[in-house]
């Protein structure tokens, strides 16, 4: 990655559209080496402790009602208030322009290490509502971030690759975070886990302040609320690219929010059962991220997203199928993870080409559209369980998927000096 600059930028005039980080590196210049990779390693391990509090949440959701000594709905009712908050994503755009991007991820991580221990030490309810809606924030802060610096850095032909590393901090959750969550759910209580998120955090922190270049000026403004909706009335195709974000998070949501208990009253699963089902969607989705870093430069980002969107609307329809088997339904449901990481991680390197001056802009209002998806489907969700079971969640999940491929089909295309 490129030494990117990261301290407060000049002022410039509210109307002004931002010109080029002078910084930023020619795309010639860019190339893979141990401290770009060490750089890219950094950013993806933070994801992974974000995204583990974030994830560990679903599969056991039951667990921590237990613990609790709760319905498991207000486990759900928590985890709703926690993707509301990533609706205020537009609201945080401007932090990482303002205060930059090393300071701000490192920063959030602070924050989210902080919120990790209050659970680990004082484990109630309130604190862990406290913990969730704190990581809704902190992940709608530091994800659009990282994903702008390497938009900033990484030429357009190599991105999805770059991108698709740092999604192995997504996948990571629960390929190693969820097993290691049952694990010491079961040995040591359900708060156990936050113990060691939060110095995971707290490493983080340290590493991206230490690892991430030093700080230089900007060559543009501050991006404002006010430049974020003229940017909004000048290229429409910002909306279409969060349409496309909310729709997939709605279907996936609809049917995540309860794959859990699904899982329990289905195949009766112990914790560490569910903690190592989890793990193989953690491979398929890890193997789906690698699928859309390799595809998607290779084939162009459009088609093979738009092909991934289908596949996984199909599969979506397959999962109420597969209740009469376990085998069967852990095949059903990696496959569901693998295609549905490549519609999703390889549409994010087309997103940051839509409309390049206006990037941040983009990733910020496609997070808080994510955010948005995730609390609709997360109340939609439950509803359609108690009154359809999981027949319902799959028909409205994979009616929602085939909307978003169409959104993507009619009106999402690269700026013209970036297609492929």
């Amino acid at each position: 990655m490129a030494d990117l600059p990261d301290s407060p930028p000049a002022a410039a005039p509210p109307s002004a559209a931002p010109t080029a980080d002078l910084s930023a590196p020619a795309a010639a210049d860019w190339a893979w080496d141990a401290r770009r990779a060490a750089q890219l390693g950094i950013l993806t391990f933070a994801r992974f402790c974000l995204n583990t509090m974030l994830r560990v949440v679903y599969p056991f959701a039951p667990a921590f009602a237990r613990g609790l000594g709760v319905p498991v709905t207000t486990i759900y009712l928590l985890i709703s208030l926690r993707n509301f908050t990533g609706l205020l994503s537009p609201v945080f755009a401007p932090l990482p322009e303002r205060y930059g991007r090393r300071n701000v991820m490192a920063f959030s991580l602070a924050v989210f290490s902080a919120a990790a221990l209050l659970v680990a030490g004082v484990p109630a309810v309130w604190s862990l509502g406290a913990a969730l809606v704190i990581v809704g924030a902190v992940k709608v802060i530091y994800d659009p971030a990282m994903q702008s610096y390497l938009g900033d850095a990484v030429p357009y032909h190599q991105r999805g690759r770059a991108l698709a590393l740092t999604e192995f901090g997504w996948s990571g959750a629960f390929l190693v975070g969820a097993p290691l969550t049952g694990w010491l759910i079961a040995r040591q209580g359900w708060s156990a886990p936050f113990l060691w998120l939060g110095v995971g955090g707290a490493m983080g922190a340290v590493l991206l302040w230490r690892a991430l270049p030093a700080a230089r000026r900007h060559a543009h403004g501050t991006i404002t609320i006010g430049y974020t909706w003229q940017m909004l009335r000048r290229h429409p195709i910002i909306w279409a690219a969060a349409l496309y974000m909310l729709l997939p998070l709605i279907a996936q949501e609809a049917l995540f929010i309860v794959y859990g208990d699904w899982m329990e009253s289905t195949f009766n699963l112990s914790l560490t059962g569910l903690g190592l089902a989890t793990t193989l969607i953690g491979l398929a989705e890890m193997s789906g991220e690698a699928t859309a870093g390799w595809s998607v430069d290779r084939f162009g980002k459009r088609p093979v997203v738009a092909l991934s969107g289908v596949l996984t609307a199909v599969v979506f329809l397959l999962i109420p199928l597969s209740a009469g088997s376990l085998t069967t339904a852990l095949a059903a449901l990696v496959a569901l993870f693998f295609m549905f990481e490549i519609a999703v991680v390889g549409a994010i390197p087309l997103l940051t080409e839509l409309v390049p001056e206006a990037r941040g802009v983009v990733m910020s209002m496609s997070f808080g559209a994510m955010a948005a998806g995730r609390t609709i489907g997360s109340i939609v969700g439950p509803a359609v369980w108690a009154r359809a079971g999981m027949w319902g969640n799959s028909l409205i999940a994979a009616t929602v998927m085939l909307l978003a491929v169409v959104v993507l089909v009619r009106w999402l295309r690269e700026a013209k000096q970036g297609a492929l």
